[in-house]
């Protein structure tokens, strides 16, 4: 029998069950026309500091960031590691869905992080294309129906009898901060309920805000693990832009420890706090600490290696 050219990769859900808390990381791929090996020297730096496992993130909604495919292969395949690939829907119709998810399963990516995607910038009343997707949900159901075997069929074309069904493991994004305490649980559940096997939270450092969006999601009868996102703080003034851009919480004691503006120890006071934000989300239960890299490549790696020392030591 001849072999898969590209060998199926891990699944996410598979490896949580073997570690009690995972370090992963998230990296975006270069702007169009950029060097490729800058991303490649990223990603090696990663995987060298402790990163289990990472997720590459998908241009959409007009950004000219191409490439997300290939460099989730090339984790998978070149550094050994699994890799989780966003895939964003709002700029395709079904059709254009099922065939690019074809061409993840023939690389033999198996973690796909299913997304709406947003919309581009400057055009808050942007929509889809008629007969795209509206919302996340839709997309991993159609994901779940490959998994099962339910392919599209063209009007008028031939009968189509698949033997082959993809073997996907669907991630969500998580909001434990959105605005409506209702729709945050409702929305995840609806999610969970249409096949989503795991979730990523947008940027978060709160543990506390963390612990009660699992717990109410629980008194919901949903369960699957949700890895906390979150990114190394080095200033008062990042801090805050983040809290701004993404309308999440950071607690008082965090902003009180960190410096007005970038310095010469900016590295070692965010590693600092991001070692105890990692700590008390071990402790209420997260499957793992998820580091938004974006181009502070330095510092997540130096978080990253000192959280993997440090747990390897408490283990002895």
């Amino acid at each position: 029998m001849t072999a898969l050219p590209f060998k199926p990769d891990t699944k996410i859900t598979d490896f949580l069950k073997t570690s009690s808390f995972t370090l992963s990381a998230e990296v975006i791929p270069p702007r169009n026309g950029a060097e490729q090996i800058k991303i490649l020297e990223q990603i090696e730096s990663l995987t060298q500091a402790g990163a289990q496992f990472l997720a590459v993130t998908k241009g959409a909604g007009g950004s000219l960031r191409g490439g997300s495919l290939p460099i989730a292969q090339a984790i998978k395949e070149q550094f050994h590691v699994p890799c989780i690939a966003h895939f964003t829907c709002r700029d395709l119709i079904p059709v254009e869905i099922e065939n690019q998810l074809m061409d993840h399963h023939y690389f033999g990516i198996r973690n796909i992080l299913a997304l709406r995607g947003d919309p581009p910038d400057g055009q808050p009343l942007w929509k889809p294309r008629d007969g795209g997707y509206n919302y996340a949900h839709e997309l991993i159901k159609q994901i779940r129906d490959l998994n099962e075997g339910r392919y599209m069929t063209r009007p008028g074309g031939p009968a189509h009898d698949p033997k082959e069904k993809t073997d996907f493991c669907i991630g969500a994004a998580a909001y434990p901060e959105h605005v409506n305490l209702e729709e945050r649980i409702r929305f995840f559940k609806i999610k969970a309920d249409a096949g989503a096997q795991f979730g990523i939270t947008d940027m978060l450092f709160d543990w506390e805000k963390y612990a009660k969006f699992r717990n109410d999601l629980a008194r919901v009868g949903v369960t699957i693990p949700i890895l906390p996102g979150t990114r190394l703080l080095k200033s008062r003034t990042q801090a805050l832009k983040m809290m701004t851009k993404f309308k999440v919480t950071v607690p008082k004691d965090v902003l009180a420890a960190l410096p007005e503006s970038d310095g010469p120890d900016a590295i070692a006071r965010g590693v600092e706090l991001f070692l105890k934000l990692a700590a008390s989300l071990q402790r209420v239960g997260a499957p793992g600490i998820h580091a938004y890299v974006i181009s502070d490549t330095e510092g997540s790696s130096t978080a990253l290696r000192e959280l993997a020392l440090r747990m390897k030591t408490s283990r002895k």
